[in-house]
């Protein structure tokens, strides 16, 4: 019978089956500590696929391997009469290192929040593979000096593989909200000056209660002789806040106090809020994904520092022992690779250490600003990257699909592609964060009069109403009562065919700052809320259901095709009853309306079906018109840009913690920062406290 493999290339891969998966192992765990925490910055599709396949693998590669070579030193021991000869007795001092590559690295402990989920397996793990460990240490064990550094090598790996479940438990769901300690209330100190005011002959009716409030500007230097060092204080004296947030669990009204007092400064920034929210987010990153809460610890401080000083010694003891001994020089040179990497690997995590947020608070803390600097010189706190400071946006195309989609259409594989064709990523600018949060602290001050300042309902719940409704504009108010998917739709279509017809009226004439700056906002919010409704269509409110591009664009698409204009969206109007597309339909209505808003406002008090659609043939623009017409113009503008930002809210407002966390790994989610954003002015539902039974016991007469 004929073989298929030939007997040399099957002794070959015998020789090379466990080298080259101890090679792979080893090449998994740096690319995991180069890219595992710069996903937290970078939004690509590359570095997400090259990180979850390397995460997928790493386990399996290591185990894998130590399994190979616990068969492969049983037959040694069998076959030699319980004598191991030197070969074999190297590669049994791997089993320990790659313990340590199943321990990970301290810049990924888990790929997404469900892995955190995995602690109990990672558990199970933690023992078999340290039994499996122990087996091929003792099957080798010579009495030598050698082995006494394979149980050296032994605790560094367990430990750290232990580390990494232990780190998994806490950033699971349920013990993360546990870990958050409750809302003190001081009921007791109540109860007891409620029954003194009995005694005296008091009838109680309600109890006012005097709330202590925290001082925060105590967090922040005075004189700000690092850039940024106020900004992180501040981020780290707000993160008990955020992880309450992040928790879904019930905030304090001190906590909403005294961010209101920070964030509603004159002073107060858009810049700096957007970098205070950006560290926070950072932190809350690290303690999901990373293994901040045992590396920024004495214990895992001390833990480094140990197992740095016994690889140095293992490395430095094994170069005196190999000379006596006649090993493989593969399998040495791949041994002093797996220890000299070891080495490189912790000092990498010492210098991640010296180099963090977290160390660079502590620095301030205990006023040793003199290090801080000299950090300062290699990693400013002021320039690092903690998110991608970018937003992904989608529009409609009428761009030709490239050849290889329709490879993938064949193979049943094009929906999971063809999104990245229009989706096209953009910085945020500096305007769109200082539109964003100016207008949000403009939404309050009006509302505490009316006594809806905190009803998120009456604030965003509209989703574009209050702008619509502010601007005299009734007659639009139609267009955000829809579902809250055909609204983005309707609206997005609305922005680009108004954007269209306007400036191929405005060519040759000049239009202001404040214009443009609105006509880039609105775009650029139109295109980010279309991406979040197609692409993550779990991070707007419940009710949402799963929106195929395809099908929206193949008629969008063709629309766009024929050439905007105003003949062409008139025409379009009377399909409305005659079966015609929605969106398509309901758009050009609202363009229609946005573009002659005299006529619109008319019919819409006479109720008269087709008089905004005569109106518009038959009130050409002309040059007596022409300023009023600018103001319109202008008027418009700002009421779709903060339509749109309500929108944004209204979404922001209704995504749950778990949603906003996913997205960290993914480089960061504008409609994450715009919620915390939110919390920090007030407008949040989280903010409410209950009263403790002790309390509702005393106010009750």
């Amino acid at each position: 019978m004929m073989e298929m493999f030939r007997p040399s290339w099957r002794q070959l891969w015998k020789e090379w089956e466990l080298r080259g998966l101890v090679i792979l192992s080893l090449t998994a765990q740096i690319i995991l500590v180069v890219l595992g925490n710069r996903r937290k910055y970078i939004a690509g599709t590359w570095i997400r696929l090259i990180v979850w396949s390397t995460y997928l693998l790493a386990d399996y590669i290591a185990a894998m391997a130590v399994g190979i070579l616990s068969n492969d030193l049983g037959e040694v021991y069998s076959k030699h009469s319980g004598f191991v000869d030197a070969g074999y007795e190297l590669r049994a001092f791997w089993a320990p290192l790659l313990l340590s590559h199943l321990g990970g690295t301290d810049a990924i402990t888990a790929y997404s929040l469900e892995d955190n989920e995995l602690w109990r397996r990672h558990s199970f793990g933690v023992i078999t593979q340290a039994i499996m460990t122990l087996y091929v240490l003792l099957t080798a064990w010579t009495s030598s000096r050698f082995s006494l550094l394979s149980i050296a090598m032994f605790w560094v790996g367990f430990v750290k593989y232990s580390e990494r479940v232990c780190v998994l438990y806490l950033a699971s769901q349920k013990k993360f909200r546990n870990l958050i300690p409750n809302i003190p209330t001081d009921g007791s100190k109540v109860t007891a000056e409620c029954k003194l005011k009995e005694v005296e002959g008091y009838n109680l009716t309600h109890q006012v209660l005097e709330v202590e409030v925290l001082d925060h500007s105590a967090n922040t230097l005075s004189d700000e002789p690092i850039p940024g060092a106020n900004d992180l204080l501040t981020a780290i004296s707000f993160l008990e806040m955020v992880k309450r947030l992040f928790a879904d669990v019930i905030l304090g009204f001190n906590d909403r106090d005294v961010s209101r007092a920070i964030f509603e400064k004159e002073d107060f920034s858009a810049d700096k809020a957007f970098k205070i929210i950006e560290i926070e987010l950072s932190f809350i990153y690290d303690l999901l994904y990373t293994k901040a809460k045992a590396v920024y610890s004495l214990w895992g401080i001390i833990v480094r520092i140990i197992g740095i000083i016994l690889t140095i010694s293992v490395f430095v003891m094994f170069l005196t022992l190999i000379e006596k001994q006649g090993y493989s020089k593969i399998d040495l040179n791949i041994t002093l690779v797996l220890l000299v990497i070891a080495i490189l690997l912790e000092l990498c995590a010492i210098a991640d250490l010296l180099l963090s947020d977290q160390t660079a608070h502590w620095l301030i803390k205990h006023k040793k600003t003199a290090i801080l600097q000299k950090i300062e010189c290699l990693s400013p706190l002021s320039q690092k990257h903690r998110w991608s400071n970018s937003i992904n946006q989608l529009t409609f195309s009428t761009e030709e699909k490239a050849f290889p989609y329709r490879i993938l259409k064949i193979l049943c594989i094009d929906e999971l592609l063809e999104i990245h064709r229009y989706e096209t990523p953009a910085s945020l600018s500096s305007d769109l964060k200082k539109f964003i949060f100016e207008e949000i602290k403009k939404i309050r001050p009006p509302e505490e009069k009316k006594g809806s300042a905190t009803d998120l309902k009456a604030l965003f719940g509209r989703r574009g109403g209050r702008t619509v409704r502010k601007h005299n504009r009734d007659d639009l108010d139609w267009s955000v009562k829809l579902g809250f998917d055909q609204s983005i739709l309707i609206w997005h279509l609305a922005t680009l065919i108004y954007s269209k017809i306007e400036s191929s009226k405005r060519k040759g004439h000049t239009s202001s700052n404040g214009d443009d700056a609105n006509i880039k906002i609105s775009k650029c919010l139109s295109q980010y809320l279309l991406y979040l409704l197609v692409v993550h269509p779990d991070m707007l409110p419940i009710g949402i259901g799963h929106i195929r591009f395809q099908d929206i664009h193949a008629d969008v698409g063709n629309f766009i095709e024929q050439g905007i204009s105003k003949k062409t969206i008139t025409t379009v109007i009377p399909t409305i009853r005659g079966g015609g597309n929605f969106v398509i339909v309901n758009a050009c209505k609202l363009a229609l309306a946005l573009l002659y808003p005299d006529e619109a406002k008319k019919e819409y008090k006479s109720n008269k079906t087709e008089e905004v659609t005569e109106g518009c043939k038959s009130n050409e623009p002309n040059e007596d018109g022409e300023e009023n017409k600018s103001e319109h113009r202008k008027d418009n503008w700002d009421m779709i840009a903060n339509v749109w930002l309500e929108m944004l809210g209204h979404a922001a407002s209704q995504c749950g913690g778990a949603h906003h966390a996913r997205q960290l790994r993914k480089g960061g989610e504008l409609l994450t920062h715009v919620w915390l954003l939110m919390a920090h002015l007030g407008l949040t539902d989280h903010f409410q406290i209950e009263y403790s039974p002790t309390i509702a016991a005393s106010v009750v007469w």
